[in-house]
C-alpha cells in the first residue's frame, strides 16, 4: 500500500481518469437502507415502548412541539418553561416540519422520521467509502461501506430514537470529505462548501465543533506546502460560517440577554458525573426528565440560572475533590471506548463485549496510521482523539461514539489490511 503524505498529495494531473462508483453508491444506499427501514417495520421501532416516550427523543421532540402549537423554540422539557437553547436548533425544526405535515407525538411522524434518519445512515455508507478512497484507500473504503452497510451494530440508533447522533455520523464524514477536496483542489467553491457544512454542523451537534478547527487548518498547511495561494479562499469561508450561524447567535443573546454558544447545557451535563461519590456516568436521576424537584427548580430559576447554579456547584466539587475528579475523568476516558456505561442502561440493545471490539481495532488501525502516515492521518487521529474529550470530563454515553465511527470503522478494516499484509509478508518470507 503506498504510504502519500498528507502535506504533497498526488498532483491531480497525474492520475488516470477517477472511476464511476454510481452503480456502488446505488447499491450501498440501497443495502444500508432497505436493512435499516425493514428492521424499523419489522420491530416496529416508531411505536412507544411501556414507560417510554422513544423513539421520540424528549427534548428535541418537545421543542419541536411547542414550535408547532406556535410556542417558538422552547420547553425543553414536559411543560412550558419559556424560551430554551438547551438543543440546537437544526433538529427541532426538522421534528417540528414532520410534526406538522403527520401530526405531533404521531405513529405516522415517527415513522417518517426513522425514514429520514434511515436515509441518513444509508448515505453515511457512501461517504465512509468516499473517505476512505481519499484516505486510506478505495479497498479500504469498499469493505468498511458494506460491513456499515449490513452489519446490525449500526442500526442501533436510527431506527430506535429521533435524535441527532445519525445526522451527525453523516455530516462529520462529509465534512472531511470535503477538507480532502479543498486541501488537493483548492477551489473556491470548495472553501466555501467546507464552511457551509461546518455551519450545519454547528446548529445540528456543536460537540463536533472540536475537529472543526483541524479541517482548515490541514487544507491551509497542504496548500501552504504546495505554494498555492489560500488565505482569501479560507477567509472567505470564516466569514461565511459566521455568517450562517450568527442569526441563532443573535437570537440566543436577545433572548438571554448573554452569549449562549449554539447550545447551552453542557456545565448542566457536567455537573450529571460530577459530584461527591458520583460514579462519573451521568445519574438520570438528577435531571429535570426523571425528577420533578429538579424540574421545579429549572422552572423556578430558569434555564440559564440553573445551568449557572449547576456550574458553580460543579465546579466546587473540582476545586473540594481535584482526586476524585482526576480519577472519574480518567475512567471515563476508558468508559467512552468499552461500553461500561451500557452496564448501567438496561434499555440497551447490546453488551459491552459487542461494543468494545470496534473500539480497539480502531485505535488499533490508528496507531499504524500515526506511524504510516497515510493521506489523512491527522484528521482521522484528530476525530478519535479531540472529539470525545468534552465526554471525558463530563460522562460517557454510547450513543456518543456514534458521530466517529465511520472513522472508526475505516481505521478497523486499515488494521485489518495492515495486519494481513504483515502476515503474508512473513509467510512469504518463511517460504
Amino acid at each position: 500500500m503506498p504510504v502519500l503524505s498528507p502535506e504533497a498529495p498526488t498532483p491531480p494531473h497525474s492520475r488516470p481518469p477517477a472511476p464511476s462508483y454510481f452503480s456502488l453508491y446505488t447499491l450501498l444506499f440501497l443495502a444500508g437502507f432497505v436493512t435499516r427501514f425493514g428492521f424499523v417495520l419489522w420491530k416496529k421501532t416508531y411505536l412507544c415502548a411501556p414507560h417510554s416516550i422513544l423513539p421520540f427523543g424528549t427534548e428535541i421532540c418537545n421543542i419541536a412541539a411547542r414550535i408547532v402549537n406556535g410556542q417558538g423554540f422552547s420547553s425543553p422539557f414536559s411543560q412550558d418553561t419559556g424560551p430554551t437553547a438547551w438543543i440546537a436548533p437544526v433538529y427541532p425544526y426538522l421534528v417540528a416540519l414532520v410534526f406538522r405535515l403527520f401530526g405531533v407525538y404521531s405513529v405516522a411522524s415517527a415513522i417518517v422520521m426513522l425514514f429520514l434518519q434511515c436515509i441518513m445512515a444509508a448515505a453515511t455508507g457512501i461517504a465512509t467509502h468516499a473517505l476512505g478512497r481519499r484516505t486510506l484507500g478505495a479497498q479500504i473504503g469498499f469493505w468498511a461501506a458494506w460491513i456499515w452497510a449490513l452489519s446490525p451494530i449500526f442500526f442501533r440508533w436510527p431506527v430506535s430514537w429521533i435524535w441527532d447522533f445519525t445526522a451527525s455520523a453523516l455530516l462529520l464524514s462529509v465534512a472531511l470529505i470535503v477538507t480532502f477536496d479543498a486541501a488537493e483542489k483548492n477551489s473556491r467553491k470548495l472553501w466555501l462548501w467546507l464552511a457551509a457544512v461546518w455551519a450545519l454542523i454547528a446548529l445540528t451537534n456543536p460537540a463536533l465543533l472540536s475537529v472543526m478547527p483541524f479541517t482548515f487548518l490541514y487544507a491551509a498547511y497542504v496548500n501552504h506546502r504546495a505554494y498555492r495561494p489560500w488565505f482569501a479562499s479560507a477567509a472567505l469561508a470564516g466569514v461565511l460560517f459566521a455568517a450562517l450561524v450568527s442569526p441563532w447567535l443573535i437570537r440566543n443573546d436577545l433572548v438571554f440577554g448573554k452569549p449562549v454558544f449554539f447550545r447551552s447545557n453542557y456545565w448542566f451535563e457536567f455537573h450529571l458525573g460530577n459530584y461527591h461519590l458520583s460514579n462519573g456516568l451521568g445519574y438520570s436521576g438528577k435531571h429535570p426528565t426523571a425528577n420533578p424537584a429538579e424540574f421545579r427548580k429549572y422552572a423556578a430559576m430558569g434555564e440559564q440560572g440553573y445551568i449557572q447554579y449547576y456550574k458553580d456547584d460543579s465546579l466546587r466539587f473540582v476545586r473540594e475533590y481535584p482526586a476524585e475528579f482526576i480519577n472519574l475523568t480518567l475512567h471515563r476516558a476508558w468508559w467512552f471506548w468499552d461500553g461500561t456505561p451500557l452496564l448501567y442502561q438496561t434499555w440497551e440493545w447490546w453488551q459491552p463485549w459487542e461494543f468494545w471490539p470496534l473500539s480497539l481495532a480502531g485505535w488499533l488501525g490508528l496507531l499504524f496510521a500515526l506511524t504510516r502516515r497515510p493521506r489523512g492521518w491527522f484528521l482521522l487521529a484528530a476525530a478519535l482523539i479531540i472529539y470525545p474529550l468534552p465526554y471525558y470530563f463530563a460522562y460517557p454515553v454510547a450513543k456518543y461514539r456514534h458521530a466517529i465511527e465511520p472513522e472508526l470503522l475505516l481505521l478497523s478494516v486499515y488494521f485489518g489490511f495492515v495486519l494481513w499484509g504483515e502476515v503474508h509478508n512473513l509467510a512469504r518470507r518463511k517460504a
